[in-house]
């Protein structure tokens, strides 16, 4: 695994180097990787003039490998650590995961390759050599493209069949249930993306990590939810909640602007997953 950061802007460096420090200060640390766009080098960045404020951006990526899965929870649930990162490194948001190392390796062999990437991609930042990292398991390309031509075609044809869902409460004026359906449009795509891209899905219906992940394969997907206002971070915020709180919440509130603005989103995000899953798809020709 790769150990330099030259490829990184000065400021860039700087940034991670900060981030490692407050991350080793809060927790015992073992094992912490750099993965995604700033590992591979293709991260983006869209500042919005006018506002100041970044439209979007990528995320620094970063793996936490522990001993045991307890450790693991502990550190994705530490709330002053997440506060303490993003007080202190202003200019780039950070996405951070943990795992323990026997989960790591055992994807590592079964190849799923969010993790295989990883292995390949990643830098490492810090490393006590208390766990080595398994040898992934290729599999051949005709292999992966039958699992990846599988995956598209349940999750994607999921997400078109939510997505009319979502219209027909919307025809019959219950934004809610809309909204919910809107969620689950958004949560089939990315479900989509991340196993033809890495053959590897999270369990989680959090749209805001699913879309850290998301990016971290494919920065075009960034574009789709913009957060260069408040307005625009409210309106993902809406549909980020809309899985629980549109069902069972009765003082969620949607209004038929934000419903419709999010649906010309999903719409935009089911464009481009079915365009760039299908150049992957056929990519793994042989």
């Amino acid at each position: 695994m790769k150990t330099s950061l030259e490829h990184l802007p000065e400021q860039k460096q700087r940034e991670l180097q900060r981030a490692i420090e407050i991350i080793r200060e809060e927790i015992d640390l073992d094992m912490l990787i750099l993965f995604g766009s700033y590992a591979r080098g293709d991260w983006v960045e869209d500042l919005d003039p006018e506002t100041l404020l970044y439209r979007y951006q990528s995320d620094f990526d970063l793996l936490v490998v522990t001993e045991t899965p307890r450790q693991a929870d502990k550190i994705e649930q530490n709330s002053p650590l997440f506060q303490r990162l993003a007080k202190t490194i202003h200019r780039t948001p950070i996405s951070l995961i943990a795992e323990d190392i026997q989960f790591v390796n055992r994807r590592l062999r079964k190849s799923q390759y969010f993790y295989i990437d990883i292995f390949r991609e990643g830098i490492m930042l810090f490393d006590s050599g208390k766990f080595e990292l398994a040898e992934p398991r290729e599999i051949t390309l005709k292999e992966r493209k039958k699992l990846a031509k599988e995956d598209f075609e349940y999750w994607f044809t999921k997400a078109i069949k939510y997505k009319k869902y979502s219209d027909i409460a919307f025809g019959e004026d219950d934004k809610n249930e809309s909204a919910f359906f809107l969620h689950q449009t958004v949560e089939s795509l990315y479900g989509t993306i991340l196993l033809v891209f890495t053959h590897y899905k999270p369990s989680t219906h959090d749209l805001e990590k699913l879309t850290s992940r998301v990016a971290s394969v494919e920065t075009r997907f960034l574009r789709i939810f913009p957060q260069g206002n408040d307005e625009e971070k409210r309106r993902f915020e809406l549909l980020r909640k809309a899985y629980v709180s549109a069902r069972y919440n009765p003082k969620f509130e949607i209004t038929e602007e934000e419903l419709k603005w999010l649906a010309e989103r999903v719409m935009h995000l089911q464009n481009l997953t079915e365009q760039l899953c299908k150049e992957k798809i056929e990519s793994f020709s042989e």
